[in-house]
């Protein structure tokens, strides 16, 4: 380096390089000074404490070790590099900001930032004065960012998802490169809000969805995602799914958003195949039995008041007969023509479905009058009754129809489906080829219900009147349950009474689990000589080799029953044979229409004939023990949610707490903040505790929230506790009134890292 030829401009300067004053500044300014020559060992004439410190040597360890060349405390590897940026830099002017590498006295390794003057003396010689700033951490943070951009790009060149980025307030939207190849045109980037739900190649009906996803994120929620079709270059409809993070300000207010749109177009289309399998009969493509309830449960939640409905089950005349003798083909055939028959007859919103091998079900919605049911009625026996099959077969084809009338007969399920059933059954025994409706004398009379099991056994019946025994057990029932303090010694009692009351093997009651494929004996009561099963039956997966699973068993009116067990699968027999189990009858458990789990009565003697009025005893007994059964499951539950929930606030490393808007009451407190600030107790308020303060403090988020401001973030120090926190405060439902939740999350590292710290104390103590 000092081969180098002088400079014209030279500046003049003492040769003792300042005095003592100058010294004291010298070595309290944070960073390194030091002065060298300009020469080949760029000799070091002056260095500050602030140098001696950042490398951790001492002036002697400088001149033993390197005898005072600067040169040789450069990272040999950057020497090169350092040099010819020097003589680069000087070529234009005086002054040089380099950066390489040094190594400490500890065997560290730092980058520094060289910022110098060259300077000539009196006599010509060139000098630098220079200033030394570690600059390590961030050369760390600029790596990590680097190796972070490169991932990003690998993964934008790998993924085929169509990225994007919106400028809430410029209402802006910029894509990925992959938006044009993927759907041949390009998008709406400019006035986004306004124009984007008109774009051409978004399916109009989905274009609100769009819109309102937007709409979303600009009010202030921070995820949301929806399901849409975007028409692409072929002009096929392609099923994405768009996923947008909204990103705030420090007020809160959302200001940019980011997201992915995803095809999901062949997901979507297997999942819409498998559900059109699953909710339709292979045969004749009308709903299944599963599929019909659903779908006239929901319409019947959502029924306009003061409208008529009408449920159908339409049962065909002689069809047995006509399937043993023309074969199963004539009759599958015949099957679906029948079914396409009685489509025809009906508009497309009404639910057409087939329930059992040869009857169908019928519901129509927002009827005018019953006369309109009892019209299609007609019409539907006309139709089968004209189909052709006389010249097949000697039997005449006919139907026989029960209807019943919604609200009249019924507001749920399966009580109309019971009341057309019972209509059904007078029909038929009136001749055939007929329908009839139930009516208020229908509805007073005792008809027995259909009770098709898996093994296509009736439940017995007949005429019995309804005795003071079990009038008495009902009041029992009843006041046992309603009067005990403890559900699960008056549910024992029950099963005892009713098992003596009707003599049976065993009473019991399954529920379901969380994983519905299994269910465990909960009760059970067990007559003299009867083994308990209760111990064996826990955690059981139910029988899966039925089409519906084993729910499937039940009828409309949620009864099974099994005179003998012989006739059932041999993966049922399985589970009830070691059981001594010779015949049995038990009843479902319903939430709002969802199958729970069932109250049973086994008999382990013989093969026994159950009467329909001991049936409807045991059903009705069954019911209002599953309706105290899924109160109490439901009061476990909240509680058990609850106690999960305090768990997880209690394990938040944040000072979590709720307070009164208007007077800072502390209604919550999780446990972070319990230990942390010891004055924090129900009933003070958060001012106090955390600040000492009477009054609610000025800097306070709350006093920034309103109805349409209902979320405030704002980053607050607390001189008492030495901490920055980031102040989270939203408007939550709290026990019946409107009160404010804060989070708040240790940020006093950052504030450290971002060499704010200093000034960010003075303003935090000021407050």
């Amino acid at each position: 380096m000092g081969n180098m030829k002088n400079k014209e401009h030279r500046t003049s300067l003492p040769k003792e390089m300042g005095g003592y004053d100058l010294q004291i500044l010298s070595d309290n300014i944070p960073g390194g000074m030091f002065s060298c020559r300009f020469d080949e060992k760029l000799t070091l004439l002056q260095m500050n404490k602030g140098f001696l410190s950042m490398l951790g040597y001492t002036q002697q360890d400088i001149e033993e070790k390197f005898q005072n060349s600067f040169w040789e405390m450069i990272e040999q590897r950057d020497r090169e590099v350092t040099l010819a940026e020097v003589q680069r830099q000087m070529a234009l002017g005086p002054d040089k900001e380099l950066e390489y590498r040094m190594t400490c006295k500890d065997g560290r390794t730092i980058w520094v930032l060289d910022k110098g003057h060259l300077l000539h003396d009196e006599e010509g010689n060139q000098y630098f004065c220079c200033v030394l700033v570690d600059v390590t951490r961030s050369k760390e943070l600029e790596e990590k960012l680097r190796l972070s951009l490169e991932r990003h790009q690998i993964i934008m060149d790998q993924t085929t998802d169509i990225l994007f980025e919106w400028d809430i307030q410029a209402d802006t939207m910029i894509f990925s490169g992959n938006w044009e190849k993927k759907f041949g045109c390009p998008p709406v980037t400019q006035h986004v809000s306004r124009l984007f739900w008109q774009a051409p190649y978004i399916l109009p009906e989905d274009q609100p969805l769009f819109t309102k996803l937007l709409s979303r994120i600009r009010g202030g929620e921070h995820y949301a995602e929806e399901e849409i079709r975007i028409i692409n270059g072929k002009q096929n409809a392609v099923w994405c799914r768009i996923r947008i993070t909204g990103l705030t300000d420090k007020t809160g207010r959302a200001v940019r958003a980011v997201g992915a749109i995803l095809d999901i177009d062949a997901e979507k289309k297997k999942a819409q195949n498998l559900m059109e399998r699953a909710q339709r009969d292979m045969l004749t493509k009308l709903y299944n039995k599963g599929s019909s309830q659903e779908y006239i449960q929901a319409v019947l939640a959502n029924n306009v008041p003061g409208k008529m409905a009408a449920l159908m089950i339409i049962d065909l005349d002689n069809f047995k007969h006509m399937n043993d003798t023309m074969g199963h083909l004539f009759g599958d055939a015949l099957l679906s023509e029948v079914a396409h028959s009685i489509q025809k007859q009906f508009r497309s919103e009404d639910i057409v479905g087939r329930v059992g091998g040869d009857e169908f079900l019928v519901f129509l919605g927002q009827i005018p009058n019953a006369a309109l049911a009892e019209q299609k009625a007609v019409q539907v026996m006309k139709a089968i009754g004209e189909m052709a099959v006389q010249e097949l077969t000697e039997v005449e084809l006919s139907c026989s129809i029960g209807i019943a009338i919604y609200p009249e007969c019924g507001q749920t399920y399966h009580e109309l489906f019971q009341r057309a059933d019972q209509a059904l059954y007078r029909a038929k025994n009136q001749g055939k080829g007929r329908y009839c409706i139930a009516d208020a004398k229908l509805l007073s009379e005792e008809f027995p219900v259909q009770s098709c099991s898996a093994a296509n056994t009736r439940i017995d019946s007949y005429e019995e009147t309804e005795s003071n025994v079990e009038l008495r057990l009902f009041e029992y029932v009843f006041r046992i349950l309603y009067k005990s303090s403890n559900l699960d010694t008056a549910v024992n009692a029950i099963l005892e009474v009713v098992g003596r009351q009707f003599d049976v093997s065993r009473v019991y009651i399954f529920e379901d689990e969380e994983d519905p494929d299994y269910c465990t004996n909960t009760y059970e009561w067990c007559n003299e000589g009867v083994r308990p099963e209760i111990g064996n039956l826990q955690h059981v997966l139910y029988a899966n080799d039925l089409e519906g699973g084993y729910q499937s068993n039940f009828n409309e009116s949620g009864v099974f029953y099994c005179r003998d067990i012989d006739v059932l699968t041999q993966q049922q027999r399985e589970i009830l044979e070691p059981q001594g189990i010779k015949s049995m009858l038990q009843c479902a458990i319903y939430d709002k229409g969802q199958y729970k789990g069932f109250v049973g009565f086994d008999e382990c003697r013989v093969n026994r004939y159950w009467t329909q009025e001991q049936v409807n005893t045991l059903v009705f007994i069954a019911e209002i023990l599953s309706t105290f059964l899924l109160k109490l499951r439901a009061q476990d539950k909240a509680i058990q949610n609850a106690a999960s929930l305090e768990a997880i606030l209690d394990n938040q490393s944040s000072w979590v707490y709720v307070v009164r808007p208007e007077t800072r009451e502390m209604l919550y407190i999780n446990r972070k903040t319990r230990e942390w600030v010891p004055e924090a107790k129900l009933g003070n308020t958060c001012h106090k505790a955390f600040f000492h303060r009477d009054t609610p403090c000025d800097f306070c988020p709350i006093k920034d929230m309103d109805s349409e401001h209902p979320r405030c973030v704002r980053q607050v120090y607390n001189p008492f506790l030495q901490v920055w926190t980031s102040a989270d405060a939203c408007y939550i439902e709290w026990k019946g009134e409107q009160v404010v939740l804060l989070t708040c999350h240790d940020i006093t590292d950052l504030k450290t890292e971002s060499g704010n710290d200093r000034d960010c104390v003075d303003r935090g103590s000021g407050q």
